[in-house]
C-alpha cells in the first residue's frame, strides 16, 4: 500500500494523472477509515480534475471540501468545483442548463467564502456566464427579427431586456426593437396601423433618450420620419 500511494504521489507530481489516477482510485478503499484516507483523496479529487473528467471532479472535489471542512485544501477544492461547472457551460447556442448550474455554484462558493483568495475570480467567472446568458437572449430574440416575425420579435426583445437589464446588447436591442415595430406598422392593415404607429414612435424616443450618441443615429432618424410618413 505505501508502495502504491509513493508511486501514485510521484505520477502526480510529474503531472503524469492518466496513471496517478487509477492508483489512487483504488488506495481510497485500501485506506479508508485509515488518517490517510483525507489526504488520499485530495489527490483522487485533483487528478480527476487535471485528466478532465469534469463533471464527476465537481462532485468529488466539492464533496471534499465539505467532508473535511477544516482541511488546508477544502477552499481550493470549492473553487475547482466551480471552475468544473464554468467548464461544463456550453457556448450560448446550446442549452444552458450548465451555465444556470455554475452561477449557482459560484453564489454558494461566494457565500460560504466570502473573503476567498479566489473571490475576484469567481466574479470575472460570473461575468462572462452572464454575458453568454445575455447573448443567447439576444440572438434568440434577433432571429425573429431576421425571419421577419416582427410581433415576436419586439416580445422576445422586451423579455431580453427584463431578464437583462443592462445587458451589453441594449442599445443593439433597443434599435432592432425600433425596426421591428416600424415594420409591423408598415405592414399592418388599416385597423391596427395607428396604434403600431404611436409604438413605434414610442420606440424611437426610448432608443434616442437611451442612447443620444448612437451610431444608429441617423438611421433611427431616418426610421422616424418613414413612421411619419405612414399616416399620410
Amino acid at each position: 500500500m505505501d508502495f502504491k500511494y509513493q508511486k501514485a504521489v510521484q505520477f502526480f507530481e510529474n503531472e503524469e494523472y492518466v496513471k496517478a489516477y487509477p492508483l489512487f482510485d483504488e488506495l481510497l478503499l485500501l485506506y479508508r477509515g485509515t488518517d490517510k484516507a483525507e489526504e488520499v483523496y485530495y489527490y483522487y479529487c485533483k487528478s480527476e480534475y487535471e485528466r478532465g473528467d469534469l463533471l464527476s471532479a465537481a462532485y468529488h472535489l466539492k464533496n471534499f471540501s465539505t467532508t473535511y471542512k477544516s482541511n488546508i485544501k477544502a477552499e481550493e477544492c470549492a473553487y475547482l468545483a466551480v471552475y468544473c461547472h464554468y467548464l461544463l457551460s456550453p457556448k450560448y447556442s446550446l442549452d444552458q442548463a450548465n451555465t444556470y448550474k455554475a452561477l449557482d455554484e459560484l453564489e454558494i462558493f461566494l457565500d460560504q467564502y466570502p473573503e476567498s483568495s479566489f473571490s475576484q475570480d469567481c466574479l470575472e467567472l460570473k461575468s462572462k456566464l452572464e454575458l453568454k446568458l445575455e447573448r443567447k437572449s439576444f440572438e434568440n430574440a434577433k432571429l425573429y427579427y431576421t425571419t421577419e416575425n416582427y410581433k415576436s420579435a419586439i416580445h422576445a426583445f422586451n423579455l431580453a431586456l427584463q431578464e437583462h437589464q443592462n445587458s451589453v446588447f441594449k442599445e443593439e436591442i433597443l434599435f432592432l426593437q425600433l425596426k421591428s415595430y416600424y415594420l409591423l406598422a408598415e405592414n399592418s392593415v388599416e385597423s391596427k396601423q395607428e396604434k403600431r404607429i404611436k409604438d413605434a414612435i414610442i420606440a424611437f424616443n426610448q432608443f434616442k433618450n437611451a442612447y443620444p450618441k448612437s451610431e444608429h443615429t441617423q438611421e433611427s432618424k431616418r426610421i422616424f420620419k418613414q413612421v411619419k410618413l405612414l399616416r399620410k
